[in-house]
């Protein structure tokens, strides 16, 4: 497995990706060769449609990232599976259809083009099928012990069961606690206790040790783990392997000596300077592209309800400093006057019928691009609440003050990774993805964030 911001990420669903890309363009060349081939065909007739070929093939790779079918999650049904899968197919084909009556030198021709997509079309549906029987009947790469049975270690269990395509095995659970012998937790089993830790890991054939123990003094088996690390067996904490597996840091247990000792957190001021750069030259061009769609969206909130068409909120930024958020207005003018702050829900009443397209599409969010230019934001962060919600959530959750070491954003590694909150739940879940962003902010994760943003904006629901 190869490890990005020290994320685990299966190095056989790139090999997969870049084996699929030759084999699409092995369709089309098919596609040349039955419907063009004959006496007088030679390789120079084939070479000219290799750089359309290419085109081709990234363009379907493309949807099929943008529908998820990539996607190798246990919880992915078939069917499922391939209606993304024909989602990906139609837009692709569309999409090509509209690039070659834009540019004529990119067509390959009609023919070519309707036994391609009947090619492809068969092959990706063999090819994903089998991938996805393959991800999950083939052998784990490395088999782990899970030392402790606390919610952590559920969680992290649940998690691995999920993405089969990381090639971990769980041989099960190891406790202090003799009455919870054979008891299934989650899936697997606790298999023994920690005294017999190192019969255990042999019997089980286990290369890396989990340890997930709520209060370890007094429980840590300190000697019989110093054993295992001497006999080539991996120790790894809890709260790493989750971080690695989920992209997001769990905070349940967490001490702040893991935070500072551990590689990451570091707010440089050199790290400063170039999100600022990258936010400004973003958001400048996000600006001018938009323009026209921000002066119809202006015009379209005028028309549809009397009030103004920004929307001004207190927000608190970097270091818990107070400032003032833009938006396109999305509720009406007394949406809390009677309420006072609350969190919005689906189907709020109070949200009107333009305000639901822009809350839908994310334009509601576009005038914070002004907020970027005027240092109050940047491109990529933590969310900014209100002051009411932080006061409250900053009592409720550990280490939420920790999101404010770095100025909000439009966007972020939250917004990209979960739905939008509205409970004390979803804020706990969103803080564990924020932190993760801080321990690893760079400006190659940032543009990484702004890319899936666009994804996020174009085939999936508000968040």
């Amino acid at each position: 497995m190869w490890r990005v911001f020290s994320r685990y990420l299966a190095f056989r669903r790139f090999g997969a990706v870049i084996l699929e890309h030759i084999l699409l363009v092995s369709c089309v060349l098919d596609a040349v060769h039955i419907r063009l081939s004959g006496p007088s065909t030679g390789f120079a007739d084939y070479r000219q449609y290799l750089l359309r070929a290419v085109i081709m093939a990234l363009t379907y790779q493309l949807f099929l990232h943008l529908r998820d079918v990539y996607d190798f999650r246990k919880t992915l049904s078939f069917a499922q599976f391939f209606v993304r899968l024909a989602q990906a197919l139609m837009l692709a084909s569309g999409t090509l259809t509209f690039i070659y009556y834009v540019d004529s030198d990119l067509w390959v021709g009609r023919g070519v083009f309707a036994v391609s997509l009947i090619l492809i079309s068969i092959f990706l549906s063999v090819w994903h099928t089998l991938l996805r029987v393959y991800l999950g009947i083939r052998a784990p790469r490395s088999n782990i012990l899970i030392l402790g049975t606390g919610r952590l270690a559920r969680e992290l269990v649940t998690e691995i069961l999920r993405h089969p395509e990381l090639g971990v095995g769980i041989s099960g659970f190891v406790d202090d606690d003799p009455a919870l012998l054979g008891t299934s937790i989650v899936n697997p089993r606790v298999i023994g206790l920690s005294c017999d830790l190192p019969r255990v890991v042999s019997r089980h054939k286990v290369d890396r040790v989990i340890v997930e123990l709520q209060d370890r003094r007094g429980r840590l088996p300190i000697e019989e783990l110093l054993h295992l690390k001497t006999q080539g067996v991996a120790i790894e904490d809890a709260t790493s392997m989750y971080e690695r597996i989920t992209g997001k840091i769990a905070i349940e247990n967490l001490k702040p000596s893991w935070m500072i000792f551990n590689a990451g957190f570091d707010v440089s001021r050199n790290m400063m300077v170039q999100k600022r750069i990258f936010s400004i030259a973003v958001s400048a061009i996000l600006l001018i592209l938009s323009s026209p769609i921000i002066l119809l969206t202006m015009l379209l909130i005028k028309l549809d309800s009397r009030g103004p068409t920004f929307h001004r909120q207190e927000r608190v930024g970097q270091d818990g400093k107070v400032f003032t958020l833009w938006k396109f207005r999305s509720m009406r003018v007394d949406a809390e006057k009677d309420t006072g702050p609350v969190w919005s829900e689906p189907g709020d009443r109070r949200v009107t019928r333009i305000g639901k397209i822009l809350r839908r599409t994310r334009l509601d969010e576009v005038p914070q691009l002004f907020n970027v230019l005027r240092g109050d934001m940047s491109m990529v962060g933590p969310r900014p609440e209100r002051p009411h919600f932080v006061k409250e959530l900053a009592t409720m959750i550990p280490f939420y003050h920790l999101r404010h070491a770095v100025k909000p954003g439009v966007t972020g590694w939250a917004q990209i990774n979960y739905e939008y909150g509205n409970s004390v739940r979803d804020a706990v879940e969103k803080l564990q993805y924020d932190l993760f962003y801080i321990k690893h902010m760079s400006w190659l994760l940032d543009s990484v964030i702004v890319l899936q943003t666009i994804k996020t904006v174009l085939v999936r629901p508000g968040s």
